[in-house]
Formats: structure tokens, sequence, C-alpha cells
């Protein structure tokens, strides 16, 4: 799952990216820029998410398999056309939902029966507070919900196409791999020895 793994990376990147003003603020700013090298106060949930997916596409090597929109309406319509979209979530899926003013449009994290963990921006974090980039929990048996699932796109050619260094980068940028990479290497340097002491 390289592909929607760095997806989500990138993602994580901006949580606690929060609003100062009207989809507006420095952090935000830099997400205008991402989507296209301008800064302007319209919603930017969709820009986000385009935005992400780019930065991660740009590092594999692949095209972004999204259209280039700030319309959460046209993202889902374009999608539609050449990714797998339904009701059901997937990890690395983009979520779409209506609300007030529009649509919305945000990543799955995690899922928990009915319920699912995103990654999004433009959006308010769970309790309320200041509008930004937030991790919130989300219900599919409160609202209506389609999900366009990226996570098919983790294809081997996709994957093949993953420059090495920024394989290793996924694997040594969490602290838990370096634990584990030492277990690998230790149980490794004893099986050597013990191969040497019995067996040779």
């Amino acid at each position: 799952m390289i592909l929607t793994s760095a997806i989500l990376k990138e993602a994580e990147k901006w949580l606690g990216c929060r609003e100062t003003s009207s989809n507006r603020g420095v952090c935000v700013d830099e997400i205008h820029r991402l989507y296209n090298n301008k800064v302007s106060s319209e919603a930017w949930c969709a820009k986000f998410v385009w935005a992400m997916t780019n930065e991660a596409c740009k590092k594999l090597g692949i095209d972004n398999p999204l259209v280039q929109t700030a319309s959460t309406a046209s993202l889902l319509s374009a999608a539609k056309k050449t990714i797998r979209t339904d009701g059901v979530p997937g990890v690395g899926s983009i979520f779409y939902t209506t609300r007030t003013g529009g649509g919305h449009v945000g990543f799955v994290l995690k899922i928990n029966g009915n319920k699912f963990e995103t990654i999004e921006g433009n959006t308010t974090p769970d309790g309320g507070g200041s509008e930004g980039v937030w991790n919130k929990t989300r219900d599919t048996t409160t609202r209506d919900y389609q999900f366009i699932h990226l996570e098919d796109l983790d294809t081997i050619k996709n994957n093949l196409l993953a420059p090495l260094q920024f394989e290793l980068d996924m694997i040594f940028s969490d602290p838990r791999s370096y634990i584990s990479a030492g277990i690998i290497l230790v149980g490794g340097f004893i099986s050597w020895k013990l191969y040497k002491k019995y067996i040779k």
C-alpha cells in the first residue's frame, strides 16, 4: 500500500494546521499554493485532498489520478469515471459527504465498524474549534457518504515505480521502524552465530 500510505503520510504532516481567518492562515495559504501556486479565500477541503495526493504521486513518480478542482462535486464526479466509488469506506479512500454550503471531502485513516477516522482539511475538530486540518471520527449511520477507493490504485505497477529512497524514508520516519529493524538485525546475527556453531 505504498501509494495510499504515502498520501496519508503527506496529509499527516499538516495535522494541527488551522485557519486564522476565513479559509486563510499561514499554513492554509501553503496548502492553497500546493494546489495551484495561488492564495485565495475559497473553500479548501478538495484542494487539500488533491494537493496531498499530488505531493505523494510526485515523490512516487506517478500521475495524480484525481482531477485538479476545488469543487468537491467535480472531484467526485470525475473520480467515478476511473476509480471505484461506493458507500463502503476503505483505508486510504477519500470520503465525500454533503454539509451546509456544499460537499466535503477528506481521507479515511482507520475503520472501526460503522465509524471511521479521518484526516481532513477545512473542517472543525471533534468538539469544536478553529477550522483546519484535523483527525475526526465519522459514522456511516449518521449521514450519507461515498468513498473514492484510491487504495485500488495500490497496484504492483505503481508500487514498483516508487523510488527506493522514498520507500526508505517511509520506513524510517516512524520510530517504531527502528525498533523493528533492530530486532531483525539482532535476530539475524544470532541465527548466523548458531548456524556457524551448530550446523556449519
